[in-house]
This record gives C-alpha cells, sequence and structure tokens, in this order.
C-alpha cells in the first residue's frame, strides 16, 4: 500500500494515455492494468538479496527454463 503525504503526491501516480486505440485509457498507477504486487514483489526481491544476489537469482531462473524447455 502506498499512502501519500499530500494530494499533489499522488497525483503524479496515475497514467493517461489520450491515443490509445481503444479510446482514452487512464488509470490509477503507472503499471496501467498490471497488478502492483508484481512491481511490489520484485522491488522486495532486490531490497532483500541487493543487486548482485537478484541478479544470481536471475540468472537461476532462467538455466531453469532452458532445461525445461529443451527437456
Amino acid at each position: 500500500m502506498i499512502v501519500y503525504r499530500t494530494p499533489d503526491l499522488r497525483q503524479h501516480q496515475f497514467f493517461a494515455l489520450a491515443d490509445w486505440p481503444g479510446g482514452i485509457y487512464a488509470s490509477p498507477s503507472v503499471a496501467g492494468s498490471r497488478s502492483g504486487f508484481n512491481i511490489a514483489c520484485c522491488w522486495a526481491t532486490l531490497m532483500h538479496y541487493g543487486l548482485d544476489g537478484y541478479v544470481e537469482e536471475t540468472r537461476k531462473i532462467i538455466k531453469a527454463t532452458r532445461e525445461i524447455a529443451h527437456g
């Protein structure tokens, strides 16, 4: 959850796109229709592992994905 100290700070969170083919698209978050959960999880993981640890975990995920794909 994000709690803003002032409405002025909160206004920077909103996203709007006027020339989207489906009409005007507006969202109360930068991520658009994606869940903020994924963004928060990535941030928390980065904070927990640090940059080097995060990169190493990413390498493990990519390796496992390739092994599954080739298997």
